[in-house]
């Protein structure tokens, strides 16, 4: 039923929401359900959550590459068909990426993307050299929305005209401190996915 899934707020530190369980590592932010995501099982029901929020929680996690891709596989485990997982994070090109020694992995939208099963069986038709993360790993998200938040210096220098789209993107490409978060949205798809055994 409906009303009995669950609305986590991930890693939320101070940032409590009402109408959410707010779940995190250390007890001093009082959170309602103190959990290590970094520890495994986690401590929800498969497909018992509609909704997730990690805002600044994601590049925290997974050091090694066995560790992040078991918090992916958690993550899909835990949501039901069709649930949202809200992202933000800081862009890795950014000094807020680059001051704090607990970020551990730069997260950009094309890395997630890599868990996207529509996309990896492009790839493997094409013959591309991309990993079909999705499929290797028997979970399957879509990227529904991304939006890059600007550094307030370059959001003053759009409103006044000193830089161009054309000239942002290659700046986004070419200079650190342009942009300085993502904000992204994915969604679960359990419907038709390839599963592993």
């Amino acid at each position: 039923m409906e009303s009995t899934l669950l609305k986590l707020n991930l890693g939320c530190g101070d940032r409590h929401l009402d109408g959410w369980v707010n779940v995190d590592c250390q007890p001093a932010c009082h959170p309602d359900m103190v959990c290590d995501l970094e520890q495994f099982p986690w401590p929800f029901a498969d497909g018992s959550v509609s909704e997730i929020l990690l805002e600044h929680v994601l590049e925290h996690l997974g050091e090694s590459r066995a560790l992040y891709l078991a918090v992916i596989r958690e993550l899909y485990r835990i949501c039901r068909h069709g649930a949202t997982i809200h992202i933000i994070v800081p862009h890795p090109r950014h000094d807020h990426y680059f001051n704090d020694p607990t970020h551990v992995r730069p997260i950009l939208p094309d890395g997630l993307r890599m868990f996207d099963q529509s996309l990896n069986r492009q790839w493997i038709a094409k013959k591309w050299s991309n990993t079909p993360l999705g499929i290797y790993l028997g979970v399957d998200f879509r990227i529904t929305e991304c939006q890059y938040q600007l550094d307030s210096l370059y959001r003053e220098k759009i409103k006044r005209g000193e830089v161009t789209k054309e000239q942002l993107h290659e700046l986004l490409r070419t200079h650190n401190n342009v942009c300085e978060q993502i904000i992204l949205e994915w969604s679960v798809v359990k419907e038709g996915r390839v599963t592993t055994t």
